[in-house]
């Protein structure tokens, strides 16, 4: 099976109402893994991505869905030499009962499955395409989530990020706080962020990417925030 027979391919029943009783909107499109006999563990896992959700699907019975609004997700990627090697993706819903997709492997600690409220974790299908699905995954969560972050924040809420933790005076990790008036900008580097003052120092201490729980939302929220004073 074509790669773009695939990409149409429907969700069998069962499936495409799993998805309607999530309210995950209309499917956009359809991933699998390579198709070849070396890849029969894999090869009938299915990725159903749809306008407010997902689901994932295995041969033995196994189907999971997620929508944008209450799924968090936690990002694994290593390149090299100039190629992707891991493409990680920890799918997280409410409860805890996690799964990861994509190529690559990323051994998650137990202290950090705790870090990120893992109680569970099924270790899913690599599947293809990783830059396209997972663009969209994140795209659409912070899409989904942003703005009732950033009014949680300003309601004097704190918002928990893994390593990270956001309120209204400004970011707090492992080893210090800076304010969002002392972030000037954000620089991103080998999978890491740096916050950056306004006199090119660093105001807090570097985090590896994965472990930020949602990063594109975490990134968006605070370029809207950086150098304000709440």
């Amino acid at each position: 099976m074509g790669d773009d027979q695939i990409f149409q391919e429907e969700p069998p029943t069962a499936i495409a109402a799993l998805a309607a009783e999530r309210r995950l909107g209309d499917r956009v499109r359809t991933f699998a893994t390579r198709q070849g006999w070396t890849y029969k563990k894999w090869r009938d896992w299915r990725l159903y991505l749809h306008t407010e959700g997902l689901v994932v699907t295995a041969p033995n019975g196994f189907q999971a869905a997620f929508d944008w609004q209450s799924t968090a997700v936690v990002v694994y990627r290593r390149n090299v030499n100039g190629g992707v090697r891991d493409a990680r993706y920890t799918l997280i819903p409410p409860g805890g009962a996690a799964v990861n997709i994509g190529p690559g492997a990323h051994a998650m600690m137990n202290r950090h499955k705790e870090m990120f409220g893992i109680t569970s974790l099924v270790t899913g299908a690599p599947f293809r395409y990783p830059g396209d699905w997972g663009d969209y995954i994140q795209r659409n969560i912070t899409k989904a989530q942003l703005r009732g972050v950033v009014e949680a924040i300003q309601y004097g809420e704190t918002v928990d990020f893994g390593a990270i933790q956001a309120d209204r005076h400004g970011l707090r990790g492992k080893k210090g706080s800076a304010a969002w008036a002392d972030i000037a900008e954000l620089s991103l580097h080998d999978g890491r962020v740096n916050f950056v003052g306004a006199d090119k120092k660093d105001v807090l201490n570097t985090e590896y990417l994965h472990y930020i729980l949602n990063a594109d939302l975490f990134l968006n929220l605070c370029h809207n925030l950086k150098g304000r004073r709440l």
